[in-house]
């Protein structure tokens, strides 16, 4: 081999590790913290492009929740929803608050109490009622339609109503002296009720019904003043 094939073979070997090496060097070396750096210039550099896809993303939002803002158009005016709950608020917030203390009461004093109310339960006095409407001339479709219910409402006060019978079960009692007086007190108006099984029993059912509403209201006072009730907003 003479010198000048010599020097050729020389540099090929020269050049050959020059140009790759570079290379895997610079992507070894390559650390997430010089890509955290490397965004972050990027982020500064547009950050009107950010800023311009953030309201498009907005906009695309309000689009499509849409009726969760605004529930009408008059004239092309909106009425929103924020006002809807407001008028609602102003109208019956008090009513629903202590409807939802009330319930809360009902359920704090249930659990404390250990009454559980049975899926057999529910049916059986379902079933009262259900006859009961029935006997009006109405079908239960009806019923809940009337009273603004859904089958899951339903269900829920005839639950409510049974804690109630049971939280208040060892305070009711209609005795027959307290039958008897009440038919002498009416009999005007039930004159043929006083030997008639079915009659009393109904003039049983009302007396009860009555103490029933009357202890409500004083077991609701007792836990208002007990159960740890604190309003933080009065409407």
């Amino acid at each position: 081999m003479n010198k000048k094939d010599q020097t050729n073979t020389q540099e090929e070997v020269v050049e050959t590790p020059s140009q790759e090496i570079p290379v895997q060097t610079k992507t070894e070396t390559l650390t997430f913290k010089d890509v955290m750096c490397f965004l972050k210039r990027e982020l500064k550099r547009n950050k009107a492009l950010i800023a311009a896809l953030l309201v498009l993303i907005l906009v695309a939002a309000l689009y499509n929740f849409r009726s969760s803002i605004i529930v009408a158009t008059v004239g092309g005016k909106p009425i929103y929803r924020w006002e809807i709950i407001k008028s609602l608020e102003d109208q019956m917030g008090q009513q629903a608050l202590d409807n939802m203390i009330s319930l809360k009461l009902i359920d704090n004093a249930a659990t404390e109490r250990g009454i559980v109310v049975s899926e057999d339960e529910i049916n059986l006095k379902s079933k009262t009622i259900e006859d009961s409407v029935t006997q009006s001339g109405m079908t239960m479709e009806q019923f809940l339609e009337q009273s603004g219910l859904t089958m899951e409402d339903y269900r829920d006060r005839i639950k409510q109503m049974i804690v109630v019978e049971k939280l208040l079960a060892d305070k009711i009692s209609v005795s027959e002296e307290e039958i008897d007086q009440y038919i002498e007190q009416n009999k005007e108006a039930f004159p043929d009720i006083e030997e008639d099984p079915q009659g009393r029993s109904l003039v049983k059912e009302s007396l009860v019904q009555n103490k029933m509403s009357l202890e409500y209201d004083n077991m609701l006072q007792e836990l208002m003043e007990t159960g740890g009730v604190n309003i933080l907003f009065e409407y």
